[in-house]
Formats: structure tokens, C-alpha cells, sequence
């Protein structure tokens, strides 16, 4: 009976909830993980002083991950994709500078305060700590291999060839985690970006300082640990910036889709009015909008719709992939901005193309009465060009809503090209 409710349990852990691809790298990761910590583990001696230097490097991590708890609670609910792990400061720091069962002894203090502080599923907590743990035995491999030892500070040919060591060592940490996890984003994300498995170059580089201020942690604890110290105020606020900047992005961010949210959109729209103006070129406006789906939405509930705005949100990002262009102009419409189209030929193509991608799509779903189905999605399309049919945003919005309304009463699931031609640009 016991071991009948144990096999329950296990089967109803969310793990096995991912694509079986997903399931199977997430296992492989973390098997990889117990050998590589196994194997290294022993790999180099623990002396007295490495084991004041871990105490040294301990509490600095307890002390910064315990004072920004609450900005970390945030970040988790606001952010998707990719993202920084400020615990890189003292787990680059301890890389650098301690024997590898003393790096393991790290990772386990940060990721266990960070399972006690946050509920997450619990494949989700041993991957981090499986990719971490991969991430810092192959730069302490590294170390290891090339012999690194901390040189007298008034050595400075000797402290050249161990920066060299410790930034080859970083760079492989920093590689490690970037392809680890962006390996399992690509697993469980439907058509991911780039920028979705890698993160942007903002975050890339914020993630760069949070390794180098961990080598120069490092450096301090091996010369003079009590400076040290000065880093837990400086990754604190450190912690505080990516807030901000994650504000910064979900401003810009529909919650429900990911897309570009109206204001944003607008903003982007009239940049790209106001150079295609001065260069004398074409921007297209497609608005799309999703046939019935008020009857989708009466039939299995808004949780449904909401499962089948993300999926066509997600289709629409592959077919545009600049995120400043598509946007969820409110309900089931959405706007793509098309830069650099010459004819409204070549707009109405586009426009087709895409409302096709779309007819295309199957969308999984659960009502709200718990049945599963798998639901179809039809389009209608609107299409205006500048500057042949408007001259300003506005206008170009009110044009391309007018072609839509033609497009739903002529039978819906067709594109429809704005009527009329200003005449404004010359041929």
C-alpha cells in the first residue's frame, strides 16, 4: 500500500508533465551533474585555511541572499526566459579560489536557501543546482588542469598568466550556464528566439559582472578576506538594478502574451513612421483578429482563450521575429508593424502569409470542466500601407480596422487591403 502511494506521487511530480525530449535532457543534466561532482570532488586537498575561506565566503552569501529575499521574490514572479543568478558572485569566488568539494559545499548552501525561500517544482530546483553544479567543476577543471595558484601581489608576470587561468576558467562557467539552461528553455519552449534561449544583451552583460565581481571577490578573500565584506552591500544593489530593469521590460510587456503592449507598440510605430518619412520608404500595418472567439471563450472558459491568445501569440513572434513589432492590441487583436514593404502587393502577401500560419494552428487546451481538446484557429486580417493610405499612425490604425471589418464581412479567415491611394509618395 505504502509503495503504491509512493509510485502515485511519483508519477504526479510535474517533471513528467514536459515533452519526453525535455524529460530526458533535465535527467541527463542532473545524472551528469552527481558524476561530475563525484569524480572532482577529491580532485585537490582541503586545508585549514580553505576552510576559514569557505566560512569567510559563506556568510557573505547568507548575508546577501537573506537582505534581498524580498527583491528576489519579485523578480520570480515577474520574469520569464533566462535569468541573472546573482548567487554567481560567491559561487565564481569560490571556483577561484577554493578546492572543489568546498565549491560543491557552495553550491549546495546557495541553492538550499533558495528552495527554503521560494516554492518552485522540484525538477525545477535540481536542474538550477544540476547546471550549476556542471558549470563550476568544469571551471574548476580548468583550474585544476592549468595548476592555479594565487601569486604574490607583487609578482605581476605571475598575477598576468593567473588572470589569463581565471578568465578562462569564468568564460567556461559562464558558457556552461548559458547552454545548460538555454538547452532546457529550448526543450519546453514552442518556437523559442534567440533572445528567449540566450537572454538579450543587456542581461548577458549584467550577467558578465556578476562573474567578474565574483573574481574579484576572489581575490580579495585570498589577499585580504575582510574586504570582502564591501561585496555584500555592492551584490544587494546589484540585485535591486535587475529589478528595475525588469520593470523596465514588463512596462513595455503584455502580461498575458509576452508581445509588445499597446503604449510601447505606439511608440515604436511613430519612430518607424517618422524615418520611413525621411527616407521615403513603406511601413505596412497588419491588425488581426481571431474568428469566434467569444464562442471559444463561452464554450471552455477564459483559461482556454487564454491558452490559445499565448499560442497565437507565440506563432505570430516566429513570423515576426523583431519584438517591438507585434504587439496585443487588446482582446483577441493583434498589430504587427511591417517595416520596409515597397508595394501593397507585397503587404497583402504578407498579410496572407501570415493569416495562413495561423489557419494552420492547433491549440491543446482544457475546458473549464476539466475536458481536454484540441481547437483550430481562423483569422481575419486587416492591411494598410504607409504612406499610401495614411500619413500618420492614426490614420494608418483606423485604415487597417476598416480593411479588417471588410475582411470579417466578406466571410472571415481572409485578407483585406485598405481601399484607396493618397497618392503620397512618388513613383
Amino acid at each position: 500500500m505504502g509503495d503504491g502511494g509512493w509510485w502515485r506521487r511519483t508519477r504526479s511530480w510535474p517533471l513528467w508533465q514536459l515533452p519526453a525530449p525535455a524529460v530526458a535532457y533535465v535527467l541527463t543534466v542532473e545524472t551528469a551533474a552527481v558524476a561530475a561532482g563525484a569524480a572532482i570532488a577529491t580532485a585537490a586537498p582541503v586545508g585549514a585555511g580553505d576552510l576559514l575561506s569557505f566560512a569567510v565566503l559563506a556568510a557573505c552569501s547568507v548575508v546577501h541572499l537573506q537582505a534581498s529575499r524580498r527583491i528576489e521574490r519579485v523578480r520570480r514572479v515577474t520574469v520569464g526566459g533566462p535569468q541573472v543568478d546573482l548567487t554567481s558572485i560567491w559561487l565564481v569566488a569560490a571556483v577561484c579560489c577554493l578546492p572543489p568539494l568546498l565549491v560543491l559545499g557552495m553550491v549546495v548552501l546557495t541553492r538550499g536557501q533558495r528552495w527554503l525561500a521560494f516554492d518552485r517544482p522540484a525538477h525545477r530546483n535540481w536542474f538550477s543546482a544540476a547546471a550549476i553544479t556542471l558549470s563550476a567543476c568544469a571551471a574548476s577543471g580548468v583550474l585544476l588542469v592549468a595548476g592555479h595558484r594565487p601569486p604574490p601581489l607583487t609578482d605581476v608576470p605571475g598575477s598576468l598568466a593567473q588572470l589569463m587561468v581565471l578568465a578562462a576558467a569564468t568564460i567556461v562557467y559562464w558558457v556552461a550556464q548559458v547552454l545548460l539552461v538555454g538547452g532546457a528553455i529550448a526543450l519546453t519552449t514552442t518556437r523559442p528566439r534567440i533572445v528567449d534561449l540566450v537572454g538579450d544583451l543587456e542581461l548577458n552583460a549584467i550577467d558578465v559582472a556578476t562573474v567578474c565581481l565574483g573574481v574579484l571577490v576572489s581575490v580579495a578573500l585570498t589577499h585580504a578576506p575582510l574586504v570582502i565584506l564591501f561585496g555584500v552591500p555592492v551584490a544587494v544593489v546589484l540585485h535591486r538594478a535587475i529589478l528595475v530593469r525588469q520593470f523596465e521590460n514588463d512596462a513595455r510587456q503584455d502580461a498575458k502574451t509576452g508581445l509588445a503592449n499597446t503604449v510601447h507598440w505606439r511608440q515604436i510605430a511613430r519612430k518607424e513612421l517618422a524615418v520611413a518619412g525621411r527616407r521615403n520608404e513603406g511601413v505596412g500595418l497588419l491588425i488581426i483578429d481571431l474568428d469566434h472567439f467569444k464562442n471559444l471563450n463561452d464554450r471552455y472558459g477564459h483559461l482556454a482563450g487564454d491558452d490559445v491568445l499565448r499560442a497565437v501569440a507565440d506563432a505570430l513572434r516566429a513570423e515576426v521575429p523583431d519584438f517591438d513589432f507585434v504587439a496585443r492590441f487588446g482582446g483577441e487583436e493583434f498589430s504587427i508593424l511591417v517595416p520596409g514593404v515597397h508595394s501593397q502587393t507585397s503587404l497583402l502577401h504578407t498579410g496572407d502569409r501570415i493569416r495562413r500560419t495561423l489557419e494552420r494552428l492547433t491549440v491543446a487546451i482544457t475546458g473549464d470542466a476539466g475536458d481536454p481538446a484540441v481547437v483550430g484557429v481562423t483569422a481575419s486580417v486587416g492591411a494598410a500601407l504607409f504612406p499610401d493610405h495614411a500619413l500618420n499612425l492614426d490614420d494608418l490604425l483606423r485604415t487597417a480596422d476598416t480593411a479588417l471589418y471588410a475582411a470579417k464581412r466578406s466571410g472571415r479567415n481572409r485578407t483585406c487591403l485598405a481601399a484607396g491611394h493618397l497618392g503620397a509618395r512618388p513613383a
